[in-house]
């Protein structure tokens, strides 16, 4: 078992729910509703369908390529983009129009190997 899989997983971890002071500091994370026993880095890969696809600045999203490639290996993180992937270009079809669907699934094309 790897060492991390026994941790809060918060299975909606976003910029919405993280509390930042005005000099930066992390100050919180809120909305643990759903956070349940699991692999924490999860919340990585979460963070990271912060969307719309779009929606991350440049910086914000390279930081968190970073970490994912830091701390998942591809085997790792195939299941966990498989779900979230599933879980937004559904939400996307049945809620808003076609062209964010589209942007929903270049994106995720992006780590589909």
């Amino acid at each position: 078992m790897l060492p991390w899989a026994d941790f809060p997983a918060h299975v909606d971890y976003h910029p919405g729910n993280v509390l930042v002071g005005e000099d930066g500091t992390l100050t919180g994370i809120v909305d643990w509703i759903g956070a349940a026993r699991g692999d924490a880095r999860f919340a990585i890969v979460v963070m990271r369908f912060a969307g719309p696809p779009d929606r991350l600045q440049d910086d914000v999203a390279r930081h968190i390529d970073q970490a994912l490639d830091e701390q998942l290996t591809s085997d790792e993180l195939r299941p966990y983009w498989a779900v979230l992937s599933l879980r937004l270009v559904d939400w996307s079809i049945r809620h808003f129009p076609d062209p964010l669907t589209e942007r929903w699934l270049d994106f995720v094309e992006t780590r589909i190997d």
